[in-house]
C-alpha cells in the first residue's frame, strides 16, 4: 500500500453523566482518530489518550501535538525508505520512542495502518489475532464512578442499570472516605455481580493524618467478596504494593503502575500484584499488549484488558484483543461495555450487547470507522498531511 497522506480528526463529545474517580472527574471525552490513506484503502486508528492527562498518561492535546510534530513525519519517512509503501502494521510502534506520548502514538498509528492492511485483505482483526470459534464472544463489563455528591443510592441505581445493560462484572471507582460502605451497598443489591474496586492510586502505606490506616482497611472488602482492588497506591511504588498485598486478603490489581512493557516486567518481578489490567494504548498497542499479556500468564498473575472510555473504533481493537488473550490464558471480564452506555454520542458504533455478551467484529479492519457526517454534525476539526517523496 502506498501512503499518500494522514488525516488528523479531532472531536468532543459529553459523557452522558459524570464520571467520578479519586483522580478527578471527567465530563467530555476528546477524540483524536488517525486516517492513513493509501492508493488501495484507508486506514482509521482511534487515540487512547483522555481529555485530561495524569501522572502516568498524557492528555489527548499532548498525543495530537506530538503527532503533528513528528508522528506523521516518522510514519511518511518510513514509507519514503520503502518507496512510498507503508511499513507493516507490526512494525509501526517501532517507529516511535518509549515515551509515555510515543506509546500512545505509536499505538494509535498501529491500529489505522493495521485496519488498512485488514480492510485490503478483507480480513477481520480477530482473525489476523487467531480467535478461534469458542471465543467469538466476549462478556460485558463496565466501570461506574463515584457519584458527584456521593450519593449511595444514586450508586446502586447506576450499578443496576450497567448490569441491567448485560455487564457481568462492574468496576467501582473508591477513594478514601467512600470504599467499604459503598461496595457493601452495592453488594447487598447484587449478591451474585462480580465487582472490583478501583482506587486511582488515592491510598497510602504511609500514616495519613486523617486516617492512618485507609490502605488497610481495604483488607475489608473481602467480606463483600471483591474480585481485587486495583490500583491502591501511587504508581510508582512497586515494594509498597508487594507489602500491602501481603497484609490484606484482597487481590492487589495494577494499572497506572503498568506503564511500559518494561514497569509490567518490574511489577511481576517485585510479586506487586496478582491481578494485571493491560491498556493497548498505554503500553504501545496490540503487539506490545500481547507480549506483557504472555509475561503475566508466564508469572500467574490474572489480566484483563482495560478501556479509556473509548468510541466503537478503539473499543472494538480492545474487544478482539480481549478475545485473543482469553483464548490464550483466561482472565477477568474486560472493559467492553458499549460506548452508548456512557458517550451521548457514539461516532463509531460498537456491536449490540446480547444476553450478557457481545460479539467480535468478524466485518474486515479493526473496527466500524467514525461517520464522516457524523463528525461533520458533530464540529469535528481536521488538519490534512499530503505524503511527499521528492
Amino acid at each position: 500500500m502506498r501512503l499518500t497522506g494522514v488525516e488528523l480528526v479531532r472531536v468532543e463529545i459529553p459523557f452522558l453523566a459524570e464520571i467520578g474517580t479519586a483522580a478527578g472527574t471527567h465530563r467530555k471525552r476528546s477524540l483524536l482518530f488517525v486516517r492513513v490513506a493509501t492508493t488501495e484503502e484507508d486506514g482509521w486508528g482511534e487515540c487512547a489518550a483522555m481529555t485530561e492527562g495524569t501522572m502516568v498518561d498524557p492528555s489527548v492535546h499532548e498525543v495530537a501535538r506530538a503527532v503533528e510534530g513528528r508522528g506523521v513525519s516518522r510514519l511518511t519517512d518510513a514509507s519514503r525508505s520503502r518507496g512510498g509503501h507503508l511499513p507493516a502494521g507490526n512494525e509501526i510502534t517501532q517507529l516511535f520512542g518509549g515515551s509515555a506520548i510515543d506509546r500512545m502514538m505509536g499505538a494509535t498509528f498501529e491500529m489505522a495502518v493495521l485496519d488498512a492492511e485488514l480492510r485490503l485483505a478483507g480480513r477481520s482483526l480477530a482473525d489476523s489475532l487467531g480467535v478461534g470459534p469458542g471465543f467469538r464472544t466476549m462478556p460485558l463489563g463496565a466501570a461506574v464512578g463515584i457519584p458527584a455528591d456521593r450519593d449511595v443510592g444514586a450508586l446502586q441505581a447506576r450499578v443496576t442499570g450497567a448490569v441491567e445493560r448485560g455487564s457481568s462484572r462492574v468496576r467501582l471507582k473508591i477513594a478514601p472516605g467512600w470504599d467499604v460502605e459503598p461496595v457493601k451497598a452495592v453488594r447487598q443489591v447484587h449478591p451474585e455481580l462480580t465487582i472490583q474496586a478501583d482506587a486511582n492510586g488515592s491510598y497510602s502505606l504511609e500514616a495519613d493524618r486523617d486516617d492512618p490506616h485507609a490502605a488497610i482497611r481495604l483488607g475489608e472488602l473481602a467480606h463483600f467478596d471483591v474480585r481485587c482492588v486495583e490500583q491502591p497506591l501511587p504508581p510508582g511504588d512497586l515494594v509498597a504494593h508487594a507489602e500491602l498485598r501481603r497484609r490484606i486478603r484482597v487481590p492487589i490489581c495494577l494499572d497506572e503502575s503498568l506503564s511500559s512493557p518494561r514497569r509490567v516486567l518490574d511489577a511481576l518481578r517485585n510479586e506487586a500484584c496478582q491481578v494485571a489490567c493491560l491498556k493497548p494504548g498505554r503500553l504501545g498497542g496490540i503487539v506490545a499488549a500481547r507480549q506483557a499479556h504472555a509475561a503475566c500468564v508466564a508469572a500467574g498473575v490474572s489480566v484483563f484488558v482495560g478501556g479509556f472510555f473509548e468510541a466503537g473504533l478503539g473499543r472494538a481493537a480492545n474487544l478482539a484483543l480481549a478475545a485473543r488473550l482469553a483464548q490464550s490464558a483466561v482472565g477477568l471480564v474486560g472493559d467492553l461495555s458499549d460506548p452508548a452506555d456512557y458517550l451521548e454520542v457514539d461516532p463509531c458504533g460498537y456491536p449490540e450487547g446480547r444476553q450478557g455478551h457481545v460479539e467480535v467484529p468478524e466485518q474486515p479492519g479493526v473496527g466500524h470507522p467514525p461517520g464522516q457526517e457524523l463528525l461533520d454534525d458533530l464540529g469535528a476539526q481536521r488538519r490534512w498531511f499530503p505524503a511527499t517523496y521528492t
